[in-house]
């Protein structure tokens, strides 16, 4: 098993519509570090492709873009990729990243237990705001970008060869940098400090923390 990313970019809401543009960058850092990038956007995120990407390709990891909850991760149009009690054993010896809610309750347990590297993800609902005015133009968003670029900062880590937990660690200083920028400020999006709060401290990192890619 090579350097190999998995990633899964649905756009069907306004959610993964936001995660569709702001995961482009760590498409390109990967190719620039020498991955083999497999990226399953729009469509593509179905859980037959992802099985069959997954199986056929052995990525050594692997990045959802999407919705879910305790037990499920999501693809296109809220297909079910990967159900805890029924195909987690897809992720064995895999570094998982779910940028997805609440997954790493349940499903991110059950799959460390069934071989899993690494699963980081979210305890319960990754939340983030953004800007009405520039949902046709994500990457100008700058509240959006508040709670995206502290999430990207974890994948763009582990790109670089950090360890997983440093990786995550990395994503929650970036949270906290962004929450005291607010506080030092007059801005009028104070009110977002205690959602990056939320995110920061419902991301866990689970099995084998020292891992890298």
């Amino acid at each position: 098993m090579g350097k190999i990313l998995l990633i899964t970019r649905p756009k069907y809401d306004i959610t993964t519509h936001y995660l569709f543009y702001w995961s482009q960058e760590l498409i390109d850092l990967a190719k620039e570090k020498g991955f083999s990038v497999f990226n399953l956007d729009d469509k593509r995120a179905n859980a037959k492709e992802f099985n069959s990407m997954v199986r056929k390709h052995e990525p050594s990891f692997v990045f959802i873009n999407g919705h879910g909850d305790e037990s499920i991760v999501c693809g296109n149009d809220n297909e079910v990729l990967v159900e805890a009690g029924k195909n987690e054993d897809i992720f064995t010896s895999k570094i998982i990243y779910a940028l997805s809610c609440r997954s790493a309750k349940i499903l991110g347990r059950k799959s460390i237990g069934k071989g899993a590297l690494v699963y980081i993800g979210y305890e319960d609902d990754f939340i983030f705001f953004y800007d009405n005015e520039k949902i046709s133009r994500p990457l100008e968003d700058k509240t959006a970008a508040l709670f995206l670029e502290s999430s990207n900062q974890l994948v763009r880590s582990m790109l670089k060869g950090h360890s997983a937990e440093d990786s995550s660690n990395r994503s929650k200083n970036k949270f906290y940098e962004n929450i005291k920028s607010l506080l030092s400020s007059e801005s009028y999006d104070n009110f977002l400090v205690p959602w990056l709060l939320w995110d920061l401290k419902n991301q866990v990192c689970l099995g084998k923390k020292d891992a890298i890619l």
